[in-house]
């Protein structure tokens, strides 16, 4: 039987959204807080790149636990327990002022955000029928251009006046985040057939293990994220060293951009559905080599209007081809296990991440403060990535 809409879904969405787009902020406004951090504690490229890439540590290591705790227990407490986590790291990262507690802080805040996308994903997969969970999927994940408004609108703003007041801040949304899931989450939690969840621990962990496909999205979004994490971690930087645009200058152009993050993430149901029929590989693949070349060419010019158009495609198309891949194991992988399914596969993403602030910082540094061959280090892994989704097995899941 089919699932009926019902306002209590409608809560469930607008709730999980509200977190995702905090933590797309809480990733975004690193990137702008570290031009005054750098100044502060005196740190050269390498060393900010070391700092971003902490978070992703943590974010790495807690992937499986929480993938695990999520297809065991109800993924709302993982989900509660993340946000919070999150909250307490994000007060205390505007206390300190050593650059040895700012990592450990972003190595728990990490921790936290480990638990956000698998948990929500398993509360998809429980409560939203087959058909629709790839447009649920992809609304969710739209958030990061919510998060990306946020972090350069608001996030700037407090940054520009002092960049430890933006963490307060931040702080302080995290828990209006939780009230909203403690009060807003249906009760009860049913799997698309109505029936309550008493079957997950017949499922034994190896279904996950001897599945190829988890270990190639795996593959995939590790790649794709050297290119995500790499662009958004490094574009201020970038912008105020190749153009001499200021931290306001640059919270207009990539608040743009950030819009771009939504509609790209928020089209490719569409296109999938609509225009690729279904065929999800086939767009994946077009939206990778567009996402690389546009990369490409945006490390090599020097015209700010192209590099502009370049940024524009390049956040349409990777984000596009992010939310397909992280919504494939929706149709490819039972529901049973989606939850240590995904964990594996965002530790992909997760590793992705941690690796490209440290390797592009490294080129900065080694190209004496030049971004191009960082950028163009970017646009070969996204080459790298659409290799690996030629390896993809399309088969339906069984639900």
């Amino acid at each position: 039987m089919s699932q009926k809409k019902s306002p209590n879904n409608v809560m469930l969405i607008i709730s999980i959204m509200l977190g995702y787009a905090l933590t797309y902020m809480d990733k975004n406004m690193i990137a702008t807080a570290i031009i005054p951090l750098k100044a502060e504690l005196s740190l050269n490229a390498s060393q900010s790149g070391l700092l971003m890439s902490m978070f992703f540590i943590g974010y790495t290591v807690m992937q499986f636990p929480s993938g695990w705790l999520s297809d065991k227990i109800d993924p709302k407490k993982v989900l509660l327990i993340s946000i919070g986590t999150i909250l307490v790291a994000t007060f205390f990262f505007g206390f300190v002022h050593s650059l040895v507690l700012l990592m450990a802080i972003r190595l728990i805040a990490g921790l936290g955000h480990a638990g956000v996308p698998i948990s929500s994903a398993k509360i998809v997969a429980n409560n939203i029928q087959q058909k629709q969970k790839m447009f649920v999927q992809s609304l969710i994940l739209s958030t990061s251009g919510i998060g990306g408004i946020l972090a350069f609108t608001l996030g700037s703003t407090l940054i520009n006046m002092n960049w430890r007041y933006a963490y307060y801040g931040l702080a302080l949304l995290y828990a209006v985040s939780i009230l909203v899931i403690l009060f807003f989450f249906p009760k009860q939690k049913k799997n698309p057939n109505g029936e309550q969840e008493k079957k997950e621990d017949k499922i034994p962990i190896s279904v996950v293990l001897k599945d190829k496909n988890v270990f190639i999205l795996f593959a995939a979004l590790l790649f794709l994220n050297i290119v995500l994490y790499g662009y958004v971690s490094w574009l201020p930087s970038l912008y105020g060293a190749n153009f001499g645009f200021d931290i306001k200058a640059i919270s207009i152009i990539l608040g743009i951009n950030a819009i771009l993050m939504s509609v790209g993430a928020l089209s490719s149901s569409f296109m999938v559905n609509k225009v690729f029929k279904g065929n999800d590989k086939r767009f994946a693949l077009i939206g990778i080599i567009v996402c690389a070349l546009a990369c490409i060419v945006f490390a090599m010019t020097d015209r700010l209007v192209m590099a502009i158009i370049m940024m524009f495609i390049f956040t349409l198309s990777s984000n596009a081809v992010f939310v397909t891949l992280f919504s494939w194991p929706h149709k490819l992988i039972r529901r049973e296990v989606i939850g240590s399914s995904i964990a594996i596969i965002n530790m992909g993403s997760t590793f992705g991440g941690f690796l490209s602030p440290i390797i592009t910082g490294y080129l900065i540094t080694a190209f004496g403060g030049h971004y191009n061959v960082a950028f163009m280090a970017m646009g070969i892994s996204a080459f790298i990535c659409g290799l690996v989704i030629l390896l993809v097995r399309i088969q339906p899941v069984n639900t």
